[in-house]
C-alpha cells in the first residue's frame, strides 16, 4: 500500500462498514448517537436476515402486493448505506493530512515507534493510534496511514483479538510488516487462550476468580465455560461486535499468522522482558499487566521483519 497514493487529499480509497466516525460539526453527543445507531443497524440487519431465513420464498409474492418488493426495499436501505459511506470516505483524505502534518509525518518519516490501539495510554514519544479520540485517529481497515518501511518498532496489545481472523487479523499484520523497515520488530500482546484452555480443563476456579478481580465488569455468575468461551470470541452479538473479542490465540496460532505474512524470527517472551529496551513497555496496557499466580493472563510475542 503506497502512502502518498493512500493517504493523499482527495482521500480516495477504498471504504467499508467500519467507517463510522461522524465528520459533521456538532457537540459529541451527534456523534455518540451516530455510533449507537450503527449498533442498532447491526443488530437490525441481523434480525431481519433471520425473519427471511425463518420466512422463505413464499413471503416475497405476499409482501410485493404492498408496494415495493423485498429486494427492492432491501437494494434501497444498501443504496443510502453505501452513499453515506463515499461521503465519510471523502472527509477521510482531509483529516488523516491534518493528523499526520500535526504529528509532523510526511514520506521521509523514519525510525517511528507505532503504538496500535493505544486507548487511553498513550507512550511519549511514539505515534499512538487507535479509534477517535487518539492522536492518531484511524478505523485499521483503512490500513496504517504511514510510509512503508518508515517504523523501528511496533507495539500493539490486546487488539488483534478484537479483529475478525483471518481476514481482518491478516490484513493488519500484512500493513504492519509493509510499515516496519528491514529489521524492525513488531510485538503483539493477545489473550494467552492456550493458558485459559488449561485452566477450564483443571477446574481452576481461582484463575477464572482472579479474571473478576482484574475485570471487574466480568459477571460473578459465569461458569468456567462461559468464562473461556466468550475470552476466545465466542458469540458476540451483532450490537456489540467492536467491543467482543472475535479470535482467540495460543503462541502456535499466532506464530503462524506471523510466518504467513512475511515474519521471520517469531519468538515468544515474558512481561516487560523485550531484548530491545524500547519494547518493554507492556506496563502501558492494563489487561498486559494482569496477572494471577506469579503470571501474566496474556501471551507476549515478537517478530522481525524480514529483508525480503
Amino acid at each position: 500500500m503506497n502512502f502518498s497514493a493512500t493517504y493523499g487529499a482527495s482521500g480516495a480509497i477504498s471504504s467499508n462498514l467500519n467507517a463510522t466516525h461522524s465528520v459533521a460539526k456538532g457537540p459529541g453527543v451527534d456523534h455518540d448517537a451516530s455510533l449507537q445507531s450503527v449498533a442498532s443497524l447491526l443488530q437490525s440487519a441481523y434480525d431481519l436476515a433471520g425473519e427471511l431465513r425463518g420466512l422463505g420464498p413464499a413471503v416475497h409474492k405476499m409482501a410485493a402486493l404492498q408496494g415495493a418488493s423485498i429486494r427492492q426495499r432491501l437494494d434501497s436501505i444498501a443504496g443510502a448505506v453505501q452513499a453515506l459511506q463515499a461521503d465519510l470516505a471523502e472527509a477521510r483524505g482531509p483529516l488523516l493530512a491534518r493528523q499526520l502534518q500535526n504529528l509532523g509525518i510526511d514520506e521521509r518519516s523514519h525510525d517511528l515507534q507505532i503504538h496500535i490501539g493505544c486507548g487511553g495510554h498513550h507512550l511519549p514519544g511514539w505515534i499512538n493510534l487507535d479509534n477517535y479520540p487518539a492522536p492518531l485517529a484511524v478505523n485499521l481497515d483503512w490500513g496504517i496511514p504511514l510510509p512503508d518501511s518508515s517504523a523501528r518498532f511496533v507495539f500493539l496489545s490486546h487488539l488483534l483479538e478484537h479483529l475478525f481472523h483471518p481476514v481482518q487479523s491478516h490484513r493488519l499484520l500484512d500493513e504492519i510488516r509493509r510499515v516496519l523497515k528491514p529489521g524492525g520488530i513488531v510485538r503483539i500482546v493477545v489473550p494467552d487462550i492456550e493458558q485459559c484452555i488449561a485452566a477450564y480443563v483443571h477446574k481452576d476456579a481461582a484463575f477464572f476468580a482472579a479474571r473478576r478481580d482484574h475485570w471487574t465488569w466480568l459477571p460473578e455468575d459465569m461458569t468456567r465455560l462461559e468464562s473461556f468461551l466468550a475470552y476466545s470470541g465466542v458469540g458476540p452479538t451483532p450490537e456489540h461486535l467492536f467491543e467482543h473479542h472475535k479470535f482467540g490465540y495460543d503462541f502456535e496460532t499466532l506464530g503462524r499468522c506471523l510466518e504467513r505474512v512475511g515474519f521471520q524470527a517469531v519468538r515468544r517472551c515474558g512481561f516487560q522482558a523485550s531484548p530491545h529496551e524500547t519494547l518493554r513497555v507492556d506496563h502501558a496496557s492494563s489487561n498486559a499487566s494482569a496477572q494471577h499466580g506469579g503470571g501474566h493472563y496474556s501471551l507476549f510475542v515478537e517478530a522481525v521483519r524480514g529483508a525480503a
